[in-house]
């Protein structure tokens, strides 16, 4: 569609290409392919900042407790500790007047998990349960910093000026230590669920969240691996003046500011030192390979947040050496622009990001075309005659030519919408709606993103079991049992019977089936000619009764699952939508055990549990030889299997 001339190349400009490292000044991102942006102000310019993780890693003197809106707070100038609980707006001591233990000696920290609470004090760390109440133990350590409760009733313990963890029972007990390998000190410290310790370290760079365990290695994670896994606290700040915490009120939520005292205090402005105001960087001189190249343009791929500005400067020479006044400088913001520059092959650019202090923008790409191919190229050599007219005639119809390259970079991407490996999202509901599927709110991308891709072949096989089995897989991750009952024509079928060989052996064969063993008399069932007295028989209106052992479960089936693989709701909506129209499906998963004598499909309602003890009376008492089983007596048992002791399956087992 493009009216060029010829074909154009391009340079890139990304996180990691083109840029002088010795020339960068209050920039970060260079190696993050997220883009480059300003850094933060103070020891650690990259990274998440410390107050986006305050949440997740608390100042030292405050905890959160074992309730949604109980803290613990470590006063400096009077050394005590206070509690906040979910019922009451101000902080109140631990230990009431008169029952103080002994005073913290300089206390550093404090943690809590669950009903214990660790105090870190200079060369030791008091434990104590049932929020201060007793006193577990006391752990004597050299410069500890932070304190973790751990599950398993171990308390971790970090000291300066190393990384890794020792480990200690509540009474003290030194368990052994725990080398996590993390570079810088720790600054954070927590556990979470499945016996994962959470560390946050600064290298003197950036802030780095740390993720392992007793038998896995420590390895660094992202921010958002951390919010996923772990629940925030209320605490939104923390400065050198006090601290707030966000919690629920009455109809909305409301937030709550104290200084380091408890003392109720106003809540402070918002920081606008979250990231510096300024910063700028430098390309190498980017060589064309083009002597004397006409370089076209500039596209800057950045966002903008409000407050928050990029201005690119260009510079063209042919050897390389060029003036301060050389430099064209684009309007400040300005995404897309021609270059204006004489002749040359090579090309240097400036980068400027400024902003408000409390957002940044983020700089993704810069592409530089060259040489200059437009439409003008086309025209006949009249209208190039004038180089003043021709230049015009360039710029002119440059405006054209971009509108109709973004049009022809939007057909060129649109097979890549089809994708659902590749899409946002997003994009997915939208793109299931082609397909004419319909999501759960409950799916997440990954199951969505399957379905899109086995679309395909399940619209191809659908209304078969291996499509039905196929869908359910996908979204509950666990294979079905497609029972179709139409194969199971057992009608008035009764159990197998063995019958004598004459050689003192005997053979299982079926039982009589039908015309074999009557299970109903004539008179019960549906009026017969000649079959039925009259007035005995009763009269229906439908069906053939010689053809009810093969119509009775004709188009019927069933989807079975082990108990606790999908929730069955959900299950049943998915398997109405995947079965053919003429069919009806019924859907069963597993229970707690299955009982010996009913139906039950091994894999579904097959649990071996042990059965609760027989209690006679009741709301509902059991039957006996039914519903009960009645322990031994003092003897012990003489026929049958005993719980715990050897038996064989088929030796000592019979199942009637």
């Amino acid at each position: 569609m493009t009216c060029a001339s010829g074909p154009a190349t391009f340079r890139l400009l990304d996180a990691h290409v083109g840029w002088d490292q010795r020339e960068v000044h209050n920039l970060v991102g260079f190696d993050d392919p997220a883009g480059v942006r300003l850094a933060h102000p103070g020891s650690a310019p990259e990274g998440p900042t410390r107050r986006a993780l305050l949440p997740w890693f608390p100042d030292r003197r405050l905890t959160p407790g074992e309730g949604h809106c109980d803290w613990y707070l470590l006063t400096p100038d009077r050394p005590r500790l206070l509690r906040r609980d979910a019922c009451s707006e101000g902080w109140t001591p631990v230990w009431p007047p008169g029952c103080e233990p002994e005073p913290p000696r300089a206390p550093v920290s404090v943690a809590a998990r669950g009903n214990r609470l660790a105090v870190v004090e200079t060369d030791r760390v008091r434990v104590w349960r049932h929020q201060g109440r007793h006193l577990a133990g006391v752990i004597p350590v050299d410069r500890p910093v932070w304190a973790a409760p751990a599950a398993g009733d171990e308390i971790l313990v970090a000291r300066e000026p190393d990384t890794d963890l020792r480990r200690y029972s509540t009474a003290g007990e030194f368990l052994g230590l725990l080398r996590t390998g993390a570079p810088g000190r720790i600054v954070g410290l927590r556990t979470g669920p499945g016996r994962t310790i959470w560390l946050l370290t600064d290298d003197g760079v950036r802030l780095r969240i740390h993720r392992g365990g007793r038998k896995r290695p420590f390895r660094t994670v992202t921010a958002a691996e951390l919010a996923a896994t772990l629940p925030p606290s209320t605490l939104v700040s923390a400065t050198e003046e006090g601290f707030c915490l966000r919690e629920p009120g009455p109809d909305t939520t409301v937030t709550r500011c104290f200084d380091w005292r408890g003392e109720p205090r106003e809540a402070p402005s918002p920081p606008t030192d979250e990231y510096v105001t300024s910063g700028s960087c430098l390309t190498t001189l980017i060589d064309s390979g083009v002597s004397r190249c006409r370089w076209h343009r500039v596209r800057v791929d950045a966002d903008l947040p409000t407050g928050t500005a990029v201005t690119v400067s260009i510079v063209v020479s042919e050897d390389g050496r060029y003036e301060d006044t050389d430099w064209q400088t684009a309007v400040p913001g300005a995404a897309d622009f021609l270059v204006d520059q004489p002749p040359g092959r090579f090309l240097r650019l400036r980068l400027r990001l400024t902003g408000d202090g409390g957002a940044t923008p983020v700089v993704r790409r810069i592409r530089l075309d060259l040489p200059r191919s437009t439409s003008a190229d086309l025209l006949p050599a009249a209208f190039r005659e004038d180089p003043a007219a021709d230049d015009f005639t360039e710029r002119f119809l440059s405006l054209f030519d971009a509108s109709l390259g973004e049009l022809d970079r939007v057909i060129e991407r649109c097979p890549a919408l089809l994708d659902p490996a590749g899409v946002p999202d997003r994009v997915l509901p939208w793109l299931a709606g082609l397909l004419g599927l319909s999501f759960e709110a409950g799916w997440d991308a990954r199951t969505r993103r399957a379905l899109l891709a086995a679309a395909p072949e399940l619209y191809r096989r659908r209304g078969t079991p291996w499509a039905l089995r196929e869908a359910v897989r996908i979204v509950f991750g666990a294979t079905p049992v497609i029972d179709e009952l139409a194969a199971d024509r057992r009608w008035a079928l009764i159990r197998r019977t063995a019958e004598g060989t004459g050689t003192g052996t005997s053979t299982g064969t079926d039982g009589p089936g039908l015309g074999g063993v009557r299970l109903f008399g004539r008179s019960a069932s549906r009026f017969r000619l000649d079959g039925s007295a009259l007035g005995a028989g009763p009269l229906r209106a439908f069906g053939d009764p010689d053809t009810d052992p093969l119509t009775a479960h004709a188009h019927r089936f069933r989807v079975l699952l082990p108990a606790g693989s999908a929730d069955e709701k959900a299950l049943r909506r998915l398997v109405g939508r995947q079965a053919p129209a003429h069919t009806a499906g019924s859907v069963r998963t597993g229970g707690a055990g299955f009982v010996v004598g009913s139906r039950s499909t091994v894999g579904v309602d097959t649990s071996f549990v042990p059965l609760p003890p027989p209690v006679l009376g009741g709301e509902h008492p059991p039957r006996l030889n039914r519903d009960a089983v009645l322990r031994p007596g003092p003897r012990g048992a003489r026929h049958g299997v005993i719980v715990g002791a050897v038996s064989g399956i088929g030796v000592h087992t019979q199942v009637w």
